[in-house]
């Protein structure tokens, strides 16, 4: 027997009408009880009346690809990956960019809910709000994550395991002889930047050195900050022996500081960055990076797209991909 709203009001311990209101997502709800309700559906696979949406999904060939920063370069190759991977199975992308604005992603939804386009891929960095939960609540709304985070499985997602890939960094660098690691990481309301964080942090640990709060710079996004972070860094009485940029941007910016100041790499400053791109390799010395499963992330995630498109996927499914750690020049001890 399919669980009712008085069940979940129950649960909840809310009114049956407020059950209502946050299914339905009308006003009078507030967001910490609308996505309290919404979870406890999800997880009792409560089934809204689908009559409204007819007997069967129409077939478009059309799937949409919703991204929350188009300018983030990461993201518009995962968009390129699906594409490719789109034109393949015969189907053609919408793509939207919600620029972090929920209401934004939320209109992008009635996509799915007007059967205009089969399923929707969503990427980002944020968690998951109280309008893709209500989404998934149908069971023809086909929905895939790539790297947003939600608090419990309840999505079929493709993720990057950011959190390992900058122990793996970290660890190498360790063991090159480098202590005084310092980090430029991205926004600080970023899941994705605490997740690499943590990886800094355990590798540190596991080494049993010292975590250095003054060596961990946050909100260095872009090429002007990660110069600046390193004027800064100079200021202070610890200097680092090693970098680690968790942007690509960045990384030029750090670069750009080190030569400036007359320093060399690796002889001063060890470094690693993000993303293996053309720059990754013509920079003097060539730079070792973490680069990400770009092509892999796209795959993937049309794939399980398809797949619940065609009812071939009974559960949600998760598939985890490490970045891969790329040794050049730049993070090799001179003397080692």
């Amino acid at each position: 027997m399919s669980i009712t709203l008085k069940d979940i009001a129950q649960k909840a311990n809310v009114a049956e009408s407020t059950v209502s209101r946050a299914l339905n997502d009308k006003a009078g709800v507030s967001q910490s009880t609308k996505i309290k309700i919404l979870k406890i559906a999800k997880k009792n696979n409560y089934r809204p009346n689908q009559l409204a949406r007819g007997l069967a999904i129409k077939k478009t060939n059309m799937i949409a690809v919703i991204t929350d920063e188009l300018d983030n370069q990461g993201q518009i190759k995962i968009v390129k990956e699906i594409e490719k991977e789109a034109e393949k199975a015969g189907y053609q992308i919408i793509l939207c960019n919600t620029k972090q604005n929920p209401e934004k992603e939320k209109s992008y939804l009635s996509l799915l809910e007007s059967n205009q386009v089969e399923g929707a891929i969503f990427i980002g960095d944020q968690l998951v709000g109280s309008a893709l939960l209500k989404a998934s609540l149908s069971s023809e709304n086909n929905i895939v994550l790539v790297n947003r985070l939600a608090e419990e499985n309840f999505f079929t997602s493709v993720l990057t395991d950011y959190s390992h890939g900058i122990f793996k960094a970290t660890k190498h660098l360790i063991e090159q002889g480098f202590k005084n690691i310092a980090i430029l990481a991205g926004s600080e309301n970023s899941l994705i930047e605490a997740e690499k964080l943590k990886g800094y942090k355990k590798a540190l640990k596991n080494s049993d050195l010292k975590l250095n709060h003054d060596l961990i710079f946050k909100n260095t996004a872009g090429r002007k900050a990660g110069y600046n972070s390193f004027l800064k860094l100079c200021k202070m009485n610890l200097i680092p022996d090693a970098f680690i940029s968790t942007q690509e941007l960045t990384t030029i910016g750090l670069v750009e500081a080190i030569k400036t100041g007359g320093y060399f790499i690796p002889d001063d400053f060890a470094l690693i960055g993000y993303a293996d791109t053309i720059l990754s390799s013509i920079i003097e010395p060539p730079l070792s990076v973490l680069s990400e499963p770009i092509a892999k992330l796209g795959s993937f995630s049309f794939a399980f797209l398809l797949n619940l498109i065609n009812n071939n996927l009974a559960e949600p499914q998760i598939k985890v991909l490490s970045p891969k750690l790329i040794v050049r020049e730049s993070s090799i001890a001179k003397y080692n």
